[in-house]
């Protein structure tokens, strides 16, 4: 059985909030843990939080940074994007993007258990109502209203969901934040790259999507993109036009060629 994990990244300042939907096809849960305990962190008891200031908190660091080994080994990947308010738009607005992606994509499993994290629809009453009259041939099996101290995935889509809202941001022009390569990165480990580069790079190839084109259509290197905007992305009618732009021009295609 698959499962898929949806948290939120708030942004009203920007008139946004995306939400991830993150895919594994097994339990994210013993790999989860053993990254928060790897992190320093209790299981169960404590969690990785991307809202919290990394630079005060060197335990969520070291968790972030096993974290994200969890979801490039074992994810897929989801966007939505809805208006910051009303707040419970986003949760109708995810229910539409999970019912895009398995309409077009495909699965080794034919049955998937989805979980939200809490406030996402208004109650769990509100979310079994609605997903009854997208989903009702019962292939999902859904959790809403999730703690996400003990739901471990919900913190990867927790991850993911910054992640993803801080390339949007740097889209709108809102984020220009500069940081060194580092190791491994196949730049020089001193050199500056955007912040919103280094985030895209990590997540190019995980995106619900469609195939590349083949090989004898490029016209250059560039043509190596594939298309996301009819699979793995779904944005709200209701999202502000500059938005909607923002977000079809950082989510609609993905480049997956050479970068170095």
């Amino acid at each position: 059985m698959g499962n898929f994990y949806f948290d939120e990244s708030i942004h009203p300042k920007a008139k946004f909030t995306l939400g991830a939907l993150v895919y594994s096809e097994r339990s994210l849960d013993d790999l989860i843990s053993s990254a928060l305990r790897d992190g320093g962190l209790t299981p169960g008891v404590e969690e990785f939080k991307s809202g919290l200031r990394m630079d005060r908190n060197p335990q969520q660091v070291v968790a972030r940074n096993f974290l994200t080994d969890v979801f490039r080994a074992n994810c897929r990947l989801g966007v939505v994007l809805a208006p910051d308010c009303p707040r419970h738009v986003l949760g109708a607005e995810a229910l539409k993007g999970l019912n895009k992606i398995l309409d077009t994509c495909c699965f080794g499993s034919e049955s998937h258990d989805v979980w939200f994290d809490e406030g996402i629809l208004a109650s769990r009453r509100a979310g079994e109502r609605a997903a009854r009259e997208l989903f009702p041939d019962g292939t999902c099996k859904f959790h809403f209203e999730q703690d996400s101290v003990r739901v471990f995935g919900l913190q990867v889509a927790d991850l993911i969901a910054h992640t993803c809202a801080t390339l949007l941001l740097a889209e709108l022009g809102l984020v220009n934040k500069i940081v060194k390569a580092g190791e491994n990165s196949g730049y020089h480990p001193n050199s500056g790259v955007e912040l919103s580069f280094e985030l895209w790079a990590g997540l190019r190839y995980h995106f619900f999507a469609a195939p590349p084109p083949p090989f004898e259509t490029w016209k250059s290197e560039l043509d190596y993109s594939i298309d996301v905007a009819s699979r793995g992305l779904h944005i709200a009618d209701s999202c502000t036009e500059n938005v909607k732009t923002a977000g079809q021009a950082r989510f609609g295609s993905m480049y997956v060629g050479c970068i170095h």
